[in-house]
């Protein structure tokens, strides 16, 4: 019996009017219905994939949006990385079946050298479709696909591990990793203020509680090909010097799709371990610690002001209306940097559209909230929180304005010079995030839903650098 020029047998046909299920493989010749252990994939929507899936898998029929294939049908290669043996793992954007393929009754017969050149040339071919529109595809990451690693992710859980969730077996890690570790960046990196560069951080003893912190909480497996060492030293340097992955592949031994998968699954888990770096201290201690341009303004709490990050011009019209700053005239992302008198970062906002102003900013972020009574808060003029302070029962510092053809007075002008002295300090903390290039150059739209994460690790990496004020200042 052939069905669509395939060779369909009796038997065949009984199995799948026996299961009672209603999932089941769409190739020809599979028989597997939905059971443990099993995945099942929808085609692909992008045009140039999808046929790519038709011509590999020989569909003889016009494929439909429910027709799925059976993870027998790709190789452990075409999955990606997990974040955690548990996690569900999911097909990569350039992933075509590749085991298990349908043989038609009517092909003629091939020696084993001929065919095996054949199918070279057509995987050759599906893999150049595929490749063209593999960096479009990467920006458009599924929300399922994005590895979000909350507190309860970095722990981990005790479920077993199903069997289709098993990592690739890599019996060669270990190798790939020493001789990463014998030729990769950080063997370059000898002195401190080269560990500056390209980190960000001044001191080795710092990065490596760094890695020490996180080995804790991602030890070494089989499914990474570098070291926890490693994996925090790249994205560290991604974070530094914004350099490609390209670049980094050169660095680390590995490829550039291995890169972004280790940078995003690292910034999420750093973010997590250093969030105990950005707190917002007591007044004991921001008395204790009052530098001598702040003798005016103790009562002084935090120094607010805001940064922006220029971005990718989104293809979406509302977000490019959200992201659009009339202030920087391009499309940035938005936040609201808090810094203690003495020049530490106590407080960041979550980021916004550059369309946001300072004084929403200021009232979402709940910043206020955190204050206590008759604390004083230190803004600029473009800060228009005198309702909000006023509820609170907080002190507005801000310069004062100039009032219509009546210049300031001499009192006003010295309150602007001492004012101005003391908001130098959250100034150079903005200065010190900017020395992350990531966060001074154009952000890519595939990272957009990691800024979050990536700009508290900078802000703690600032923090555990050498401090702003000398000690003289104090």
């Amino acid at each position: 019996m052939e069905e669509h020029g395939y060779a369909v047998s009796a038997d065949q046909h009984a199995k799948k009017r026996k299961s009672n299920s209603s999932t089941y493989c769409c190739v020809p010749q599979c028989n597997n219905y939905a059971q443990e252990g099993l995945r099942f994939h929808l085609f692909p929507k992008e045009k140039t994939l999808r046929e790519a899936w038709k011509v590999v898998l020989k569909m003889g029929k016009q494929v439909t949006n429910s027709d799925r294939v059976c993870s027998e049908h790709f190789s452990p290669s075409d999955y990606l990385p997990q974040a955690k043996p548990t996690a569900v793992r999911h097909l990569k954007k350039i992933a075509v079946p590749s085991l298990k393929l349908p043989v038609r009754s009517c092909d003629r017969p091939e020696s084993s050298p001929r065919k095996k050149q054949r199918m070279a040339r057509k995987m050759r071919a599906a893999s150049r479709q595929v490749n063209a529109t593999s960096r479009d595809e990467e920006k458009r990451l599924s929300e399922d696909e994005i590895l979000v690693v909350e507190e309860a992710d970095v722990i981990g859980g005790n479920e077993e591990e199903q069997p289709h969730n098993e990592p690739p077996p890599v019996p060669t890690r270990k190798e790939v990793s020493t001789q990463s570790e014998k030729f990769s960046l950080l063997s370059l990196i000898q002195e401190p203020s080269k560990l500056f560069t390209f980190t960000g951080l001044s001191s080795f003893e710092t990065f490596d509680n760094i890695v020490l912190c996180t080995e804790r909480i991602m030890p070494d497996t089989s499914k990474f090909l570098l070291s926890v060492r490693l994996r925090v030293a790249l994205c560290l340097t991604k974070l530094k010097l914004n350099v490609s992955y390209a670049a980094l592949s050169v660095l680390f031994g590995v490829t550039d799709e291995t890169c972004s998968h280790y940078f995003r699954h690292t910034v999420q888990v750093l973010a997590n371990i250093l969030k105990g770096v950005l707190y917002f201290p007591s007044k004991e201690e921001i008395l204790d610690n009052i530098p001598k341009c702040f003798r005016k303004y103790v009562h002084t709490r935090i120094v607010l002001d805001c940064a922006e990050v220029p971005v990718e011009k989104p293809k979406c019209l509302r977000e490019r209306i959200l992201t659009y700053s009339q202030y920087k005239g391009r499309h940035t992302l938005k936040f609201l940097v808090g810094v203690s008198p003495s020049g530490m970062i106590t407080f960041l906002s979550s980021l916004f559209g550059g369309r946001a102003s300072d004084k929403r900013i200021v009232i979402e972020s709940k910043v206020l909230d955190k204050c206590d009574y008759n604390d004083g808060i230190m803004v600029d003029k473009g800060f228009k929180i005198d309702q909000e302070c006023l509820l609170r029962n907080l002190r507005l510092i801000r310069p004062p304005f100039v009032r219509k053809k009546q210049p300031l007075t001499k009192a006003e002008a010295l309150q602007c010079v001492d004012i101005a002295a003391a908001r130098v300090h959250v100034e150079r903390a903005i200065k010190q995030l900017r020395d992350f290039d990531i966060l001074s150059e154009q952000v890519s739209g595939h990272l957009v839903p990691y800024m979050n994460h990536i700009l508290r690790v900078c802000g703690a990496l600032v923090n555990l650098s050498s401090p702003i004020l000398a000690m003289e200042r104090f």
